[in-house]
């Protein structure tokens, strides 16, 4: 029987053997021993360890075997690893493999992949990608964070919806693993088609007692579609000091603590160890006065860049000015849509503006006081517009009449 959790003995193991250093031949050694050891180095500036086997130079990070088995399964990519458990019929392996995988090809050729060229030929000499990505009102979007940001090295994501659990697979039905995979799929068809989840769809999908409990499988989905491979998952939280601590399994939460779910993960073929955290949160004025600690720990979330999309305007909102200031105090680059910060917001001598796209009234289910006329005289008149966007992403994926703006610290 193959187990649903891992402990998480890589992280211990990197800890561990930090005690070790190398002598002048390159082998790691110690007073008492004379064989090579394992040392310990941090990746650049992310949070991230990789272990080095320093007898044979090359870079040791096992993935978890059964979370990254997982991912595969949920994104209908390979069954074998459960094949044996859960005997899951080959005609509907075979018709899910290919839906996901048809979905998945058209949405990568048809917005994913212009959306990074897009990107790349825009920024590669204006910011530094491979800083921490700050993504606020993200839901699980880790997809287009990481098309836009590939070489982010750390990923910090947050939103209101739940994080779930992952039931255990092994014990399941086959039916009950056929609906649980084609609840996942169900709950992708506004990111297939629109780009972003709706917020009352989402809800109902992750809802408590129902087949997915949450978005923990569409984080597993997103990473394994990515062509990622999974070192670690563990759940977070953080405590009363404002320190980010995990969390046993099967233990309870310590009460009004904000929760969260951690990935390490590194690209396949790659030894670049990165990390992908969601909160689980509320982040307008009052949810801040409510857990200040969370608060206190996000400003102290280093620099890096940020992006938002499809968050319904609450940027907008006298509410949500705290998580609006955080924001720019701590990018060096923002990339938004105008459902994020105010074009009035931003100083011409303070930021560089770049606007993309067209810009045009809020959809219908957002109030048209949303308008900004501001911005609409800068994409009009001013010498700010940088030309057409090859892709749609955002509320107006019907007309593609879609808008991008790249505001960079100067």
């Amino acid at each position: 029987m193959k187990r649903l959790y891992s402990c998480n003995i890589t992280l211990i193991c990197l800890l561990i053997v930090g005690f070790y250093s190398c002598g002048p031949s390159g082998k790691a050694h110690s007073e008492s021993e004379t064989e090579a050891q394992p040392k310990t180095e941090l990746t650049n500036d992310s949070l991230s360890l990789i272990t080095i086997d320093t007898f044979a130079n090359v870079a040791v990070v096992p993935i978890d075997t059964f979370h990254n088995s997982l991912a595969q399964l949920i994104s209908g990519m390979d069954l074998s690893y459960f094949s044996d458990e859960i005997n899951i019929d080959s005609a509907y392996w075979n018709n899910y493999h290919k839906q996901v995988g048809t979905a998945f090809s058209k949405m990568e050729e048809r917005r994913l992949v212009p959306m990074q060229k897009w990107m790349d030929s825009i920024s590669a000499d204006n910011i530094n990608d491979t800083s921490l990505l700050f993504y606020p009102f993200s839901g699980a979007d880790f997809l287009h964070a990481y098309y836009l940001f590939p070489e982010a090295n750390d990923y910090v994501l947050m939103a209101q919806e739940k994080i779930g659990d992952i039931p255990d697979i092994n014990s399941m039905k086959s039916d009950e693993v056929k609906n649980y995979l084609d609840a996942v799929d169900q709950s992708l068809i506004d990111i297939y088609k629109r780009s972003y989840f709706i917020t009352k769809r989402m809800k109902n999908d992750t809802r408590e007692g129902g087949e997915l409990n949450g978005l923990l499988p569409l984080f597993y989905w997103f990473i394994a579609r990515t062509d990622h491979e999974i070192i670690n998952v563990s759940r977070v939280f953080v405590d009363s000091s404002s320190v980010l601590k995990e969390q046993s399994i099967n233990t309870e939460l310590p009460a009004n603590r904000i929760e969260g779910v951690k990935f390490i993960f590194r690209k396949v073929g790659s030894d670049k160890v990165k990390s992908m955290t969601y909160f689980n949160c509320d982040i307008s004025n009052d949810g801040f006065i409510e857990n200040p600690e969370f608060k206190k720990y996000l400003s102290a979330v280093r620099p890096g860049n940020s992006f938002v999309k499809s968050a319904s305007y609450l940027m907008h909102y006298n509410s949500f000015s705290d998580i609006r200031e955080m924001v720019q105090q701590k990018s060096q680059s923002i990339l938004e849509d105008d459902t994020g910060i105010p074009y009035k917001y931003f100083d011409s001598l303070k930021w560089e503006i770049n606007l993309y796209g067209l810009y045009v009234n809020p959809v219908k289910d957002f109030s048209q006081s949303r308008f900004q006329a501001d911005l609409n005289r800068a994409y009009s008149h001013g010498d700010k517009y940088r030309g057409k966007l090859p892709f749609s992403l955002g509320y107006h994926w019907g007309t593609q009449k879609q808008n991008q703006m790249l505001y960079i610290k100067k």
